[in-house]
């Protein structure tokens, strides 16, 4: 390789290089079609994700709404500390909370609320459809105005203009609200409506419950010095812990978690595509170096060394890289136009394609890594041709190069080409696990093609001449079965996993969960409604199932003395519980459904010490043992508690199911609500309208709703992920077919010997037929094993949901895949099926 640092010697290479490359460029179709089809994935999947994160931190401000955010949850900020929010600038209040939205003859919509103020938005704007309809919500008339989304309009039948009733007033829809500030992580996919502050208190429109949420938003007089007054915001609110305050930077946070997670599973996919690329890469070479035999002859006896030779056809390589890297790059810039097509309206994001010099050298790098790990093998193999062959009427086809030095070396590459990959990834225990994954899968399915090859060679022979003809062409030096097995292997692999996840969810959604939950789930009912409530229910169905838990609002504050930030990392799968407030519930006896499986449960009656049984997962992921001490914020004041039991949580069929429950006996000083669940056979949505009509500050939450939303969400996603793994299986035909042109001349001349002594077209298609059989039928039980252990893992393990196998699915997806992979051999094959006997008669 220090030969390409000598300039003469670098000129001698180009020349040669270019005239070669001029000539048989057409012979290395695979290597360019493999690589620009992963290499576009990969530049698709870098190039949206970098727009994305760009346009979030150039719009930060817009979508926060503000300078910074102040959150108080269900209390508003006394007026004293909002005079000093003035001080410093512009100030706008707002009030979100879920409530009930409905119309005659209709079901009503749970739907989360914002009441804003006059100086809302103080960034970026309300877009409104009609435009310009947004300041009607401020106007001081007799029916005060709404703004609702697309979702609200769609399910309640409403046009512009009609009437809705929000807890027992009237509202009139002044227009369609298509985006607002603040709006990525709340209101995105569900229902979502926008009234002004002076309806909220003119009407006394108010939740009661502890899903109110007071938020407040600064625009500073100085914006020159950010820092000195997010400084001063934090020491106005610094009397209470439970305010937060948000920056622009993390008002898009969530989503951008959405798309790096996403982004990071295409990513691996895309490597994985790039993988199977690198053998067709090696076999194509492998192929091109033998029917360059003569060539590269004739120039070792002129002189030219086995490393230039080397590095000339790397440097053919090199310039396909270049420029299937270029073309695909730039194909990749422009891809955040198309995904602005899919990303929903209300985000207000507008990607734009943006060109980066180091977002083309790291496609281009990983793209380099993979070449130079499956180009060595067929390059290093150049050194076994000698000038001495063309003084001999014979041909002696070369093999992979796999010396103990090549052996090294590609270890160490693979290596840095997972350490590269796994740097740029947030999930790098996932992603190394992956790699690992993949490259055990390789070898696995690479033992699977041999020990198909032992077996054919120690199993019953037949006479009959198509299983002869099979015979010889999976025992064969040349065997396609390896190269089939790997490619097809792994693609089908990674179908079948992606396809039995999906499906499961699937099924989990629209079967499972459906079977088990209620029909509808109350949320945030006063304890002076709840009596009156649950009466009027059962007077329309006697026979419903009813159940009411109380609940309150707390926080984590430490574990063991210990505060709780430096106990939970944020990426345990548990954090959720001990971030943020979290309702928590009480009981006298623990519930059938969620069973202790480890202490004990308490004795009732003691009113002057807090008890508290936890969810086992949650407790196992953080670390918590019984008897540890917890203390919690509940209304304000710290409250230490002992842990006393773990009790199993299922959280699938949707009921009442608290992470943290206290003793009864020590809860009852405490002010609290309701939640509950209603099951009935009566239609739910029936039953919802008589309990809005009758108490209109109740909120409800229809199940078969919220299902229907994720199986919406979970169908596009089964369909994204099947066209994705489809792009692998794709890959991995192209290499097959490879394999199979490089086999042609071979097969070719076999078939001109079957030709003369007679054996027809039917025979030969029959043993093509029997030789794919046998390939693909031992690959299907080892893609059905590994495809089934891995989903099962992921869905009863990582996602704690219920596996089921699907036969249905797993014959469709293994018949078709078979189907056209049969097809695409045929069709490679097409040329030597009528061999013509005069030139084997020639010895041309």
């Amino acid at each position: 390789m220090a030969r390409l640092f000598d300039f003469q010697q670098f000129k001698l290479i180009n020349k040669y290089a270019l005239r070669d490359f001029s000539r048989s460029y057409k012979k290395l179709w695979v290597v360019t079609s493999t690589l620009f089809v992963s290499l576009l994935l990969l530049s698709l999947t870098f190039s949206v994700k970098e727009s994305l994160n760009s346009e979030i931190t150039n719009n930060s401000k817009e979508l926060l709404g503000g300078d910074i955010q102040v959150d108080s949850d269900i209390d508003p900020l006394p007026g004293s500390i909002i005079k000093k929010f003035k001080d410093l600038g512009e100030v706008s209040a707002s009030i979100e909370f879920a409530t009930m939205l409905s119309k005659q003859g209709e079901s009503p919509v749970f739907t989360e609320l914002r009441a804003v103020d006059n100086n809302y938005p103080l960034y970026g704007q309300i877009e409104t459809i009609p435009e310009g309809v947004a300041n009607q919500i401020f106007l001081n008339t007799q029916k005060p105005a709404v703004l609702i989304n697309e979702s609200i309009k769609n399910l309640l039948n409403i046009s512009v203009g009609d009437d809705i009733v929000i807890m027992g007033q009237e509202f009139k829809v002044a227009g369609l609200v298509s985006s607002v500030p603040d709006l990525a992580e709340s209101a995105v996919f569900g229902e979502f409506a926008i009234i002004s502050m002076d309806s909220y208190e003119q009407f006394g429109l108010s939740s009661g419950g502890s899903f109110l949420d007071h938020k407040y938003r600064l625009k500073f007089n100085n914006s020159n010095e950010p820092k000195k007054q997010e400084a001063l915001v934090n020491s106005i609110i610094s009397y209470d812990d439970k305010i937060k305050t948000r920056l622009p930077g993390q008002s898009g946070r969530r989503l951008s978690s959405v798309i790096d997670n996403f982004s990071n599973f295409l990513n691996l996919v895309s490597v994985s595509a790039m993988v199977i690329a690198g053998i067709g890469i090696s076999n194509t070479l492998l192929s091109f170096v033998n029917q360059s035999n003569t060539s590269i002859a004739v120039k070792k006896s002129i002189g030219f060394s086995s490393d230039f030779i080397q590095i000339m056809y790397f440097y053919e390589i090199m310039l396909i890289l270049v420029l299937t890297s270029i073309f695909a790059y730039f194909i990749g810039v422009f891809s955040p136009l198309l995904a602005n097509e899919f990303l929903p309206e209300s985000l207000g994001i507008d990607l734009q394609p943006a060109f980066s010099y180091l977002g083309y050298l790291n496609i281009f790098f990983i793209g380099f890594l993979v070449v130079l790990i499956f180009s060595i093998p067929s390059l290093y193999s150049i050194s076994e041709i000698k000038a001495a062959s063309l003084f001999r009427n014979t041909f002696n086809p070369v093999s992979l190069n796999f010396s103990l030095k090549n052996i090294l070396l590609l270890s160490i590459l693979v290596v840095i080409l997972m350490a590269y990959f796994v740097n740029q990834t947030d999930q790098k225990f996932y992603t190394v696990l992956y790699f690992v994954s993949f490259f055990v899968t390789m070898l696995i399915f690479y033992g699977v093609s041999k020990l198909l090859i032992l077996f054919i060679k120690h199993f019953y022979k037949f006479s009959n001449n198509s299983y002869r003809i099979a015979y010889r062409n999976i025992v064969a030096k040349k065997s396609l079965a390896p190269i089939m097995t790997i490619s097809l292997g792994i693609g089908l692999t990674l179908l079948l996993t992606l396809s039995f996840v999906a499906n499961n969810l699937k099924k989990e959604i629209s079967d499972s969960i459906p079977a088990m939950a209620p029909d509808l789930f109350f949320v945030s009912i006063d304890k002076d409604i709840q009596p009156a409530l649950e009466s009027f229910i059962m007077d329309i169905d006697p026979n419903a199932e009813l159940e009411f838990s109380p609940m309150a609002s707390a926080s984590f504050i430490s574990l063991n003395g210990i505060p709780i930030e430096e106990v939970v990392s944020n990426n345990n799968r548990s954090a959720w519980v001990v971030r943020g407030d979290r309702r928590i519930s009480w009981a006298e006896k623990p519930q059938p459904d969620n069973p202790i499986i480890e202490g004990e449960w308490w004795q009732p009656g003691n009113e002057n010490e807090m008890f508290i049984s936890m969810d086992s997962r949650a407790a196992y992921d953080l670390g918590m043992k019984i008897n540890d001490k917890i203390v919690l914020n509940i209304l304000g004041r710290d409250v230490t508690g002992t842990i006393k039991n773990f009790r199993e949580v299922d959280y699938r069929d949707i009921s009442i199911n608290f992470a943290i429950i206290i003793n009864k006996a020590f809860a009852n000083k405490l002010p609290y609500e309701n939640v509950g669940t209603l099951k009935s056979e009566l239609p739910s949505d029936e039953i919802l309208s008589m309990v809005v009509e009758k108490f209109p500050n109740v909120s409800a939450i229809r199940i078969d709703r919220i299902l229907s939303q994720i199986s919406e969400v979970l169908n596009k996603i089964f369909i994204a992920v099947t066209a994705i793994s489809l792009i692998v299986i794709i890959i991995g035909l192209i290499v097959i077919v490879s394999a199979v042109l490089v086999q042609t001349t071979f097969r070719r001349y076999n078939n001109l010997i079957y030709k003369i002594v007679g054996v027809d077209f039917p025979t030969i298609l029959k043993a093509m037929t029997m030789e794919f059989a046998f390939i693909y039928g031992t690959l299907i039980f080892f893609a059905v094993s590994v495809a089934t252990i891995s989903s099962y893992l992921v869905v009863e393990k990582a996602l704690q949901l219920t596996w089921q196998f699907d036969f249905g699915l797993t014959l469709w997806i293994i018949v078709s895949t078979a189907l056209v992979s049969f097809v695409l051999i045929l069709l490679a094959n097409r040329s030597i099926f009528s061999p013509k006997v005069y030139p084997l008669i020639r010895n041309e």
